[in-house]
């Protein structure tokens, strides 16, 4: 049997991301049955994101909060289409995806694809670059890879 590489040596997943209807609702429930807080709150506006190959605007409400050592993510999506807005039409309110940080997205993606899995959705921001991999069929949820930029000194 021919052995496989592996795509990576380590995988470590730092975050949990949930799609909801209502982010101030959802942070609430949290809050009260889980006591998971304080919440740190962002609206994004990405006017050049790529959505199945296509320059299409990602808007979303954003909640973040530590849930031991994993990051709990809340994305309400925002207005017109985006990879949030399709999981949560298909399957409702739910995990969205887990986060991989990397070091080099490029060649990670590069690597992605060549075991055939595509991008669903991507950016470059001031801050991160990411994209969400077509991992669904495979492990039955998306892999968002995210590589942190330097900040300028």
């Amino acid at each position: 049997m021919e052995q496989v590489q592996p795509l990576t040596d380590h995988l470590e997943i730092d975050q949990v991301a949930i799609v909801v209807r209502d982010i101030e609702e959802a942070m609430r429930h949290l809050s009260s049955l889980w006591n998971i807080g304080p919440f740190r709150f962002l609206e994004i506006d990405v006017p050049d994101a790529i959505l199945h190959g296509k320059q299409t605007p990602l808007r979303a409400k954003l909640a973040f909060a530590q849930a031991g050592p994993v990051e709990l993510e809340l994305i309400e999506p925002g207005e017109g289409e985006n990879i949030h807005r399709e999981v949560l039409r298909a399957k409702g309110e739910g995990v969205h995806h887990l986060r991989l940080s990397v070091s080099d997205i490029e060649s990670e993606v590069a690597k992605w694809k060549e075991r055939g899995i595509e991008v669903l959705q991507s950016a470059d921001t001031p801050r991160v670059r990411f994209a969400y991999m077509d991992t669904e069929g495979i492990i039955g949820v998306i892999l968002e890879l995210l590589q942190r930029k330097q900040s300028p000194t």
